[in-house]
Order: structure tokens, then C-alpha cells, then sequence
């Protein structure tokens, strides 16, 4: 009988940082069931996290910790760790500490926009807080370009492409109406976001940021949900170099399929001998070295369809397959 690995989406940790600067407008608290009774960026915002914290059905276990922009003149990113919410696992109840936090919230920093701050604030919180088999993202969301610390959006952008480089660790950019969506999207890019169609506002798409005009309606909720489904796809690169085989028999890395559950469906994804001969029209995959493999790398068709794969989605490697598929070039 042959015997199966199964790769799943890794547990995600969200550090989600919300601008309180005074251009957000007015606030409101958050009544469960209501609608927001003020039209302000703040009540929708409010509202609207609120709300997605309570509903969201997470495909990965998820935990979310809180943060305001601003709450200091902090530069450094020293305030930002501890969070005001440390990790709550996702969803919430309404009377949750994290949505009483959002809904305490008076949006009146006196501080000015510290994107230098919060940005230096979310790596060093996701370098402190990672828990290794976890997957940490940090999320900004802002209505405004810098204004106090340093306000150059390049160096900016470098603060965030640095912690990338050097802890693979994203950080995605959602805005809002007042904020310079170039400034943003090359935020946003430097953050490692994957370029996509939805809410580029006035940019051409693909575009590497959300941007949710007022956070009326479900635009920020499904900013949200596209950043969580970026942040944990399934891999297109995977270690075979602990792949057992079934009891009793010799590992045989040419008896090994590859298969994508989806729902009800399970589609074989065919193997080829090396990159270059990766088809543009069908899924496939290749062995790094044929002779003694260490990883199985998808195509790029086959990563494409695999990263975007829905909710539940499960990448198998299955070993001592008595039938394999294979395209012979």
C-alpha cells in the first residue's frame, strides 16, 4: 500500500497595526448586530474589524495580536512590543478583550503619522514573537503618508524589504482614503506582497497593496482574508528527504505521484525531468538533483494553481505508487 505525506497550510500569527491618527474622523463604539451609526473612516474601520474578527472562519489556525499607530513619538519601533492585544485565537467573541480594544479606540493621536514607527515596530514584534511552525505576517493599515520620524518613502520601503531579506517574514499594506496609493504600493512591494486584481483603487492592477477607500461595506474584511490566503499558501517546494516508504519495502523516488485535494476533487500533477522542459499548458512538477532527490519543485503552472488553491486544500506526496505519471519529453 503506498504511503501518503500530506502538506498542509501552516498556523498563522497576524500583527495587525491600525492607524488612530485624527484624520480618521469621528469615532464610534462597536455595537454587535448594528451598523456603524457615524460615516467616518474610524467607525467604518472599526466596525468593519470588528466584525470580520467575529465571523471569520480561519482555514488555518489563526491568531491576530492588536496595535494602534501613533499611541507615542516612538521612532524606533520600541512601543510596539508588547502589543496592546497580545495573540487572541481567531474568531473572537464580541466581548472580547481584542474587540473591546478596537472599539475603545478614540482616533485622536496627537503624534502625526509614524509610518517609521509602526513599520520598525511590526518586524521587531514578528522577530520576537515567532514561533517556529508558525507563520507570522505583520498587516498595516493606514488613511495617511508619513508625517513626523523619517518621512523618505524609500527608506521607508527598506525597513520592511530588510526584514524580509533577512527573516522572510512579510509585511502587507492595506489603505485607505488620504493616503498616496504610489507611496503605499511600494510599500507593499517591498513588504513581499504577491501582486493581484482586487481594490487597487486608482492603480493599474496587478498592484501589491489593498486599498479600501473608507472601510464601508466588506472591502476591508476581504482585504483581510486575501492577505491571510497570500500568507500561508501551500508549497511549491517541498523536502522529500524524510518521505518514508510503505512498511516493509526500499524508498523508490521513481514510484512517487503528486496530487492536489480540492473539495471532492484530487488531480495527479504529472513529474518531468528538469525545469526546462516545465509545459506551459498542464500542471507538473521536477526532482532538484533526478539521481538523489532532496525536494520536489512545482512548475510554475503548477505553483500558480497551487499557491492559489482555496480554502482546505491539501498537497500530497504519495510513495511506492504502483502507477506514476509521467511526461516524457
Amino acid at each position: 500500500m503506498a504511503h501518503e505525506r500530506q502538506l498542509e497550510t501552516s498556523p498563522l500569527d497576524i500583527y495587525l497595526v491600525l492607524d488612530r491618527t485624527g484624520s480618521m474622523g469621528t469615532d464610534c463604539a462597536y455595537v454587535p448586530g448594528a451598523s456603524p451609526p457615524v460615516s467616518s473612516k474610524a467607525c467604518f474601520a472599526t466596525y468593519a474589524l470588528a466584525d470580520y474578527l467575529i465571523e471569520v472562519s480561519p482555514a488555518v489556525d489563526t491568531t491576530l495580536a492588536f496595535n494602534v499607530m501613533s499611541l507615542s513619538n516612538d521612532c524606533t519601533g520600541a512601543s510596539y512590543d508588547p502589543a496592546l492585544i497580545a495573540k487572541t485565537s481567531l474568531p473572537v467573541t464580541s466581548d472580547s478583550a481584542l474587540v473591546q480594544r478596537i472599539s475603545d479606540e478614540n482616533f485622536s493621536g496627537g503624534y502625526g503619522t509614524r509610518i517609521e514607527g509602526a513599520l520598525r515596530g511590526i518586524a521587531n514584534y514578528a522577530v520576537n514573537n515567532e514561533v517556529q511552525g508558525r507563520e507570522m505576517i505583520g498587516v498595516l493599515i493606514t488613511d495617511g503618508d508619513a508625517t513626523n520620524c523619517n518621512t523618505n518613502n524609500t527608506y521607508l520601503a527598506g525597513i520592511i524589504a530588510d526584514h524580509l531579506a533577512n527573516t522572510g517574514m512579510r509585511t502587507f499594506i492595506i489603505g485607505m482614503e488620504g493616503a498616496s496609493e504610489d507611496k503605499l504600493e511600494e510599500l507593499a512591494a517591498a513588504g513581499g506582497a504577491e501582486p493581484h486584481d482586487d481594490f487597487c483603487g486608482g492603480l493599474t492592477p496587478p498592484c501589491h497593496y489593498w486599498n479600501v477607500g473608507d472601510a464601508s461595506g466588506d472591502v476591508l474584511a476581504n482585504a483581510l482574508q486575501a492577505i491571510s490566503e497570500q500568507a500561508v499558501p501551500l508549497p511549491c517546494e517541498i523536502d522529500v528527504t524524510g518521505l518514508t516508504p510503505p512498511e516493509g519495502e526500499v524508498l523508490d523516488y521513481g514510484r512517487v505521484n503528486v496530487t492536489l485535494t480540492q473539495g471532492e476533487s484530487v488531480t495527479t500533477i504529472p513529474q518531468v525531468g528538469s525545469p526546462a522542459v516545465c509545459p506551459a499548458d498542464q500542471l507538473a512538477w521536477y526532482y532538484d538533483v533526478p539521481a538523489a532527490p532532496t525536494k520536489i519543485n512545482l512548475c510554475p503552472n503548477a505553483c500558480d494553481t497551487v499557491t492559489a488553491a482555496g480554502d482546505g486544500a491539501k498537497l500530497n506526496v504519495v510513495a511506492g505508487c504502483t502507477d506514476t505519471v509521467i511526461i516524457v519529453q
